[in-house]
């Protein structure tokens, strides 16, 4: 197995014949078996739209401490919604724990404090810190979204709903190749997600000294699985994206950037419970990029859609992939206890009661 991904030309799925979707599909499906990513070139998530996006997300994180405090999302609850404050979510938990400590040092490195305040960039105490902000379905009154004022941050909430409306049916149309290349229901996956339960997750990374991401002691995100469907991770110039060689397990390869209008598409969780080990999670993470030199790690943003199963839906095996008089691998759970389960594993304490930053 080549150790790059596939990169695909994804034009063809609005514009293409039925012998070029045909051969996409094929090409799509067998990517996501053999590395869980496949990075799609033209996708139909309108370029506006993501630069708009980016613009937004960037405004976001400069937005005064007071402005964003009324929007502390609570880990308690099985969605993330709003901001989450450093310190508040530990990916390290999630895949690299392997029982050798009681409580973990060990934080994710992502985080935007008030840009006007200066930080030296050596601050060990960035191993403790994080901050992301999440929103999901415009409709979701079960967990509905928090916003900043639209005086606050114009245009924010708008642009957010136009994102998540285009990465729903991208997600949906990829969903649907998959399952016809499978040779089974054309929406079998599809008809178990209205996208109800996704959501956008937004990450900044600020500078770091090279050293402290070498110590081994802070990541930028630790190696992880994500818990829906599918993910799109949306581009960032500044390299640091790695995914997993599944030939040599715990060796990383750095994701390319090959344009602003590409996307990267990784299986997650829930497709590998569905199909039964068919199609495997892809182990990913964030980190200084490869190509780098000097001492200073420069500042990186994340745009991720998180494409999830709807609330009440069994992410258990479908039957379609589990072989008569064999145990299915996979205990039956609905969407929402599995999310609830995983969150309650990378937020293993509770976000501090108060917080000490000031805007």
């Amino acid at each position: 197995m080549p150790s790059s991904i596939p990169v695909l030309d994804a034009a063809c799925m609005t514009n293409g014949t039925d012998q070029e979707r045909a051969e996409f599909g094929g090409e799509f499906l067998k990517g996501m078996i053999e590395f869980g990513f496949v990075k799609l070139m033209n996708h139909t998530v309108p370029m506006p739209n993501v630069e708009d996006t980016f613009s937004q997300i960037k405004k976001f994180f400069r937005l005064p401490f007071d402005v964003k405090k009324p929007l502390i999302n609570d880990p308690k609850k099985g969605q993330q919604r709003g901001w989450s404050p450093p310190g508040e979510e530990k990916t390290w938990w999630l895949e690299s724990n392997t029982g050798d400590v009681e409580s973990p040092q060990f934080g994710d490195n992502k985080v935007c404090f008030p840009m006007h305040i200066q930080y030296p960039i050596s601050d060990t105490s960035l191993k403790l810190v994080q901050e992301s902000f999440d929103c999901g379905d415009p409709n979701d009154r079960q967990f509905p979204n928090q916003w900043p004022s639209e005086s606050a941050l114009p245009g924010y909430q708008q642009t957010m709903d136009k994102f998540f409306y285009g990465c729903s049916q991208l997600c949906v149309d990829l969903l649907d190749i998959m399952a016809k290349e499978m040779h089974v229901d054309p929406a079998l996956f599809s008809s178990r997600c209205t996208n109800e339960a996704s959501t956008i997750r937004i990450n900044h990374f600020p500078p770091v000294a090279r050293s402290i991401l070498e110590s081994g002691q802070v990541s930028r995100i630790w190696p992880h699985n994500d818990f829906g469907i599918i993910s799109l991770v949306f581009p960032d110039r500044t390299g640091g994206l790695e995914y997993e060689d599944r030939e040599n397990p715990g060796t990383f390869i750095p994701m390319p950037y090959n344009g602003d209008d590409e996307v990267v598409v990784i299986v997650s969780e829930t497709m590998q419970r569905w199909t039964n080990d068919m199609v495997r999670a892809g182990l990913h993470r964030v980190t200084k990029p490869v190509e780098m030199v000097g001492d200073n790690v420069p500042e990186r943003w994340s745009l991720v859609y998180f494409c999830k199963a709807d609330r009440h839906i069994n992410v258990g095996p479908l039957k379609e992939f589990v072989i008569p008089e064999e145990e299915p691998l996979y205990k039956d759970l609905t969407a929402l206890e599995y999310q609830s389960m995983r969150n309650a594993v990378h937020y293993p304490e509770p976000a501090a009661a108060s917080v000490t930053v000031a805007g």
